[in-house]
């Protein structure tokens, strides 16, 4: 079986040609730009437990997004950058991963006021076990999806300040972000399984509650950017008719993501 990707498109080349064809193939793959192959459809859910919903929220930044690749260091222009964005070894699109969008979901789901006990076994039927739960493993409910900005990253500088003097720390840091104003789309599915000794079907109900109270605190109070402490990738208010939520049923639940104040 090949493993490689572009070998597996390549196979009829000598190894010289190899590199040319695997740039070829990146090239292209880049120019297309072809995303939506992965996300799920509304019709998917046919396919799926009763209770399933699939959210998709197009939103736009109020503040900018910055991630950090796994390179320390990245060179654009002749200038380093010492907070390179990730991007989709794909597309080459800057990029919000799933790991990426769970993370900070989760963060803000602690930050939910909720009643603690009920909260606790919502969030871990969202999310799943923790990595220190051995026994009895519980895999999360919720499925996240990768989030591409179409437009490229821009540079931005900051310095970095000491918190007793104000003054700098140390020399500006430059960074790539995407800058507000930018579009992006956020997909996720929500999947009422598997199901356990404690599995009811009135808790969908409480967990999509849940789930759009803590979507609306990652969204405009936390954000989901590497820097959220500095206020980094909170979006504007989204406007009603521009969340999607399959079926339709229970789009009322996620109402609050919309009918907020300022």
């Amino acid at each position: 079986m090949i493993y490689d990707y572009y070998l597996s498109k390549a196979v009829e080349y000598i190894d010289t040609e190899i590199a040319q064809k695997k740039k070829e193939i990146r090239k292209k793959l880049k120019e297309d730009k072809d995303i939506e192959n992965f996300y799920p459809k509304s019709e998917d859910l046919q396919n799926l437990p009763q209770n399933s919903t699939l959210i998709k929220i197009p939103f736009t930044l109020k503040k900018p997004y910055t991630s950090k690749d796994e390179g320390e260091f990245h060179i654009i222009d002749g200038r380093i950058f010492e907070n390179p964005i990730v991007r989709d070894k794909f597309t080459g699109l800057p990029i919000v991963k799933p790991s990426t969008w769970k993370g900070h979901l989760r963060f803000a789901a602690d930050k939910v006021e909720w009643d603690d006990i009920k909260k606790r076994n919502i969030i871990r039927r969202l999310f799943g076990s923790e990595p220190e739960e051995k026994e009895n493993p519980l895999k999360g409910r919720l499925y996240f999806f990768p989030t591409f900005f179409t437009e490229d990253a821009d540079r931005d500088v900051i310095t970095p300040l000491k918190r007793d003097t104000r003054t700098p720390a140390k020399g500006p840091i430059n960074l790539e972000v995407i800058r507000p104003g930018k579009n992006g789309e956020f997909y996720l599915l929500y999947i009422p399984y598997p199901k356990g000794e404690d599995f009811r079907e009135e808790d969908a109900e409480e967990d999509l509650k849940f789930l759009a109270e803590a979507l609306k605190l990652m969204f405009y109070v936390y954000g989901f950017s590497a820097k959220k402490t500095s206020g980094f990738g909170v979006i504007e208010k989204l406007q009603e008719g521009n969340i999607e939520i399959h079926p339709e049923d229970k789009k009322e639940i996620f109402s609050t993501l919309s009918n907020i104040s300022g």
